[in-house]
């Protein structure tokens, strides 16, 4: 059959859960805890699928891969129907909570929107021989997109990850990786993990040399998979890219080959080999112990397992190899279990993270911040900085330099390419025919951020009516899109722009942090003392909370609780964060 991507729904038994309350670790949602109670609710689903594999993905649920199904033997992998909730949770608006499914966790703990929703696209096949993709991404202090692909006629998914730190001063950002509840046949080897709650169907998680996932403890029965060839830290706005396979595989308890053409075991009596896709006119080599060589032709489709007797072989049979019809290399088996890689601790890491002190970039004079552009560490950030400050003072050309040399060193910013678009736009920098190729190349690396979906509602002529614009209902989908644009807005310092996709963003949804947001840009204005306070009480109107958990909204908050009085869970979360600091 062909590659299929399609929408659909799913009903999943699930207890409620209750508000109990908000703390500092909950934000921007309150704590749960159990009600007793249980339902049935449907969710949105997407479904990918070929052949061989059934992938079924809860948009709702924070993009997770809530279970993978293996056709060929029918097995279920990672989620079932139940939303199995803890005692007591929280990250999420929906009064569910659950930790089944393979996740992104966020700095090895679960998501503020783990259990929220996300943005996705799907990429349909062009023919029968094309593959098909799911593309999931979410947006806030740090972003994550997640493309999962399968080709025709391949027993594999191909899974490719970008994460960036989105803060805008030197904080630092410790790695997302994937958590998935595993069980005592799970292991970890050279060339990835394997879980599985039945010990002869299971699933590989492979990836690229340089690019090769590592695990830890996380939680009772979990592994946590990060990037092993990298820093325990991300930068501000820096982008990290990786990728790696799932590769279920069935009626085979161990394993002595794990690579991209399939899964195989090799003893002395036999060869098992599941295959990831066709492997047709391939030809087995075996080697005994006594140095002989015995050749086969050999065939294996993914389908089935091949299973090849080797009891006609003299003497101890030792290694095997498969080649493709050119003779190159396919795979090697050899005899014997592949050594276990154990846990790997990483407390060096965390310490190294948790040590950071962060440098408040918006802190420094312009003298100083120019002296940092030299520091290879901090010249993006500074960089960025500087660019906004010329915006601010209307120096646009200036503006626009400082972000090409942040791009020339970090040219895998989304947002940077975004807003140095932007600012060419309200400097008129730009011819009126100018393609504006850095949307181009913002739209390449992120073609699900909501800058972009916001800049093309700012870049059009403001004489709409008074319905809300239809370029920017795809937000309502995921509420907190508005609040981020309109935080990455302030933060380049555009302001007008802010104020204008802020009221545009009211007409969508009544969240109170975009009231407060927009109560700030008017105390920059100045003699708007009323305004301000009648801003501050439609927040109270608007839908709570009003997620405060970036740097910059902490900050705004800080700001108006000087000269207004603010819901006490606010109060309470700015005191905690005081104390903190």
């Amino acid at each position: 059959m062909p590659v299929q991507v399609y929408e659909d729904s799913l009903e999943l038994h699930t207890a409620i859960l209750n508000e109990d309350g908000y703390s500092a670790a909950s934000w921007p949602y309150p704590l749960l805890k159990q009600s007793g109670e249980e339902e049935f609710r449907k969710f949105r689903v997407i479904i990918l699928e070929n052949e061989y594999l059934k992938l079924t993905f809860l948009p709702e649920l924070g993009g997770r891969l809530w279970e993978l199904l293996d056709k060929r033997c029918g097995y279920a992998h990672f989620g079932d129907d139940k939303l199995r909730c803890q005692p007591y949770s929280f990250y999420t608006p929906q009064g569910v909570g659950s930790f089944n499914g393979f996740r992104l966790v966020e700095q090895r703990q679960e998501r503020k929107n783990s259990l929220g929703p996300v943005d996705f696209m799907i990429n349909q096949p062009d023919s029968d021989e094309d593959g098909a993709a799911v593309i999931l991404a979410s947006f806030g202090v740090h972003s994550f997109s997640i493309r999962y692909s399968i080709e025709p006629r391949v027993a594999a998914v191909r899974v490719e990850v970008t994460v960036q730190n989105r803060t805008g001063d030197t904080d630092r950002y410790r790695l997302s990786g994937f958590d998935t509840t595993l069980d005592e046949h799970a292991g970890v080897y050279p060339e990835g993990i394997v879980s599985g709650m039945d010990p002869s169907r299971h699933v590989w998680f492979t990836a690229e040399p340089g690019t090769f996932l590592n695990h830890r403890d996380c939680l009772v029965e979990s592994y946590y998979l990060k990037r092993v060839d990298y820093s325990a830290t991300l930068g501000p706005r820096q982008v990290d890219q990786y990728c790696f396979n799932l590769q279920p595989v069935f009626d085979m308890a161990s394993e002595s080959y794990v690579g991209e053409a399939g899964i195989g075991l090799l003893n002395a009596d036999q060869i098992k080999f599941c295959a990831t896709r066709p492997l047709l006119g391939h030809k087995l080599l075996v080697q005994n112990s006594h140095g002989g060589t015995f050749e086969a032709p050999f065939d294996a489709h993914p389908e089935s397992i091949l299973t090849i007797s080797l009891g006609s072989i003299p003497g101890e049979v030792i290694a095997a190899r498969i080649s493709d019809p050119q003779g190159s290399e396919v795979a090697t088996l050899t005899v014997g279990d592949r050594k276990h890689i154990g846990t790997n601790g990483e407390s060096d890491q965390i310490e190294a993270c948790q040590n950071w002190s962060p440098l408040r970039l918006t802190k420094l004079e312009d003298h100083e911040l120019n002296r940092l552009t030299s520091d290879f560490t901090l010249r993006v950030p500074a960089y960025l900085e500087l660019a906004a400050r010329a915006t601010e003072r209307g120096d646009y050309q200036r503006a626009d330099t400082c972000y090409e040399h942040a791009l020339l060193f970090n040219g895998d910013d989304p947002l940077a390419w975004w807003a140095k678009s932007v600012n060419r736009r309200i400097g008129n920098l730009d011819n009126e025919n100018a393609e504006r190729t850095e949307l181009l190349n913002a739209h390449y690396l992120s073609p699900l951020e909501p800058c972009l979906r916001a800049e093309a509602f700012l870049a059009q002529p403001r004489n709409h009516g008074k319905d809300p614009s239809p370029l920017l209902a795809s937000f309502n989908d995921v509420p907190e899109n508005f609040v981020e644009v309109a935080c990455q807005l302030i933060q380049a310092r555009f302001y007008e722009e802010a104020a204008y996709f802020i009221d545009e963003a009211l007409r969508h949804q009544n969240l109170g942090m975009l009231h407060y947001l927009h109560a700030y840009l008017l105390t920059r204005k100045g003699g708007m003392e009323m305004e301000v306070a009648s801003r501050c009480q439609m927040a109270l109107r608007g839908k709570f909370p009003p997620m405060p958990y970036r740097d910059l909204e902490r900050e705004i908050l800080m700001k108006l609780v000087e000269t207004h009085k603010l819901p006490q869970p606010i109060m309470d979360w700015l005191s905690d964060q005081l104390s903190e600091d």
